[in-house]
């Protein structure tokens, strides 16, 4: 008896001990694994965007310079889906906001608004797809761009929209959650710069110079500072009154003037020519023009001139170069005599493609300088592709 007590006392004893050096083995490994985590964590590089994690399409790429190259698919899906790519002439056109870009392949200059720029990086080919150095055209998509080698990460925010951000005020850590059970994310000391993200009882979710986005207590902070403000844009619905868009009429007062709308009168005064020139016929009969401009100052209705094509649309606005020969001499003229923008009401599109063309990059250019952009419809043009792109479209 005595003998099987001892090998069952032993056979216990036994397996506590597989059971400690288990348990002991278990937490080895879950700390090499920890450590394995935190060292490899960085090694896949990531896209923040607006403080949001983003999935390319193609895999960017960092040159030696920290120059930043995104693939033309992937612009398109998140700046400008009307990108476009001429093959034969082997030039990118991309269009955002406030601004047109051309740029062409191993070209080591680009125009920004009609303004050449030198690139640090190059627009290129490579296994079928096009690279943009979207480092470069921060500008033109409205963003702040960091690559942080440390972390591996890209860190891309719109300028359009509002940061706040606050400093250090003591040596602490920003980590997973809030509150016990989060864990160390990064450790932050006095002075380094947090982007606010939010406030969340008494803590302030943030964003470090790395990348990262967790937590730390609002006493650990600054005061915030405010470093822009959202960007918006108010537009009023428009009144317009085609009646009265007869330079050569004799008009009455116009009575319950909406001053909630805009509105004005669409007088054709301009016309696309040949060699995309514009005919400018504001003031052809200056006596008239001026009884009219007065009528509509005194009516309280702006003029949104009328621009209209007396040549071909195939001819005139085909090619990159046209296209801003006529922006530009547009925008002048409705600079000059202080209108409020552009109606275009083109009679005859023979080649809607480069018609849209000449929409998308004469916007930018005129939201730049405060002109509004109206499209009157015809039977030629499909309503869907200019809505989000105009300010105003307009029936006959």
């Amino acid at each position: 008896m005595i003998k099987q007590k001892r090998k069952l006392n032993m056979l216990k004893v036994r397996r506590c001990i597989i059971v400690a050096v288990a348990i002991l083995l278990l937490i080895i490994i879950c700390i090499c694994v920890k450590i394995n985590k935190d060292k490899n964590r960085y090694n896949e590089l990531t896209i923040l965007l607006n403080n949001e994690l983003i999935e390319l399409l193609e895999e960017p790429i960092i040159d030696e310079n920290k120059n930043i190259f995104f693939s033309k698919d992937d612009i398109q899906k998140l700046f400008d889906e009307t990108i476009y790519y001429n093959e034969a002439e082997k030039e990118l056109i991309t269009t955002y906001n406030t601004h047109v870009a051309l740029l062409k392949v191993d070209e080591e200059y680009a125009e920004i608004n009609d303004e050449t720029i030198k690139l640090n990086g190059k627009l290129y080919e490579e296994k079928e797809n096009i690279y943009i150095p979207i480092t470069d055209l921060a500008e033109v998509y409205d963003l702040e761009i960091k690559y942080s080698q440390k972390s591996n990460r890209i860190i891309m925010d719109s300028t359009l929209k509002k940061k706040v951000e606050a400093t250090v005020v003591k040596r602490s850590n920003v980590e997973t959650k809030k509150g016990l059970f989060g864990s160390k994310l990064e450790k932050v000391i006095i002075g380094d710069k947090l982007t606010i993200i939010e406030t969340d009882g008494n803590y302030k979710k943030v964003r470090t110079s790395l990348g990262n986005i967790g937590y730390i207590k609002t006493n650990k902070l600054s005061e915030e500072n405010i470093v822009r403000e959202d960007v918006k844009y108010d537009k009023k619905d428009i009144n317009v009154y085609r009646n009265y868009s007869n330079i050569s009429g004799v008009y009455d007062n116009i009575e319950n003037v909406d001053d909630k709308k805009l509105n004005v009168v669409v007088p054709t005064f301009f016309y696309l020519e040949k060699n995309s020139k514009v005919l400018d016929k504001t003031t052809s009969t200056t006596a008239t023009y001026s009884v009219y401009k007065n009528w509509a100052d005194n009516n309280k209705v702006q003029i949104l001139p009328t621009f209209t094509n007396n040549e071909s649309v195939s001819n005139n606005l085909l090619s990159y170069s046209q296209r801003s020969s006529v922006i530009n001499d547009l925008k002048t003229d409705l600079i000059k005599y202080n209108y409020i923008g552009i109606n275009i009401e083109f009679a005859t599109i023979n080649d809607v493609n480069s018609f849209y063309r000449f929409i998308l990059e004469l916007v930018p250019r005129f939201k730049e300088e405060g002109l509004l952009v109206a499209v009157t419809l015809n039977n030629n043009l499909d309503k869907s592709r200019l809505e989000g792109v105009v300010d105003y479209i307009l029936e006959k």
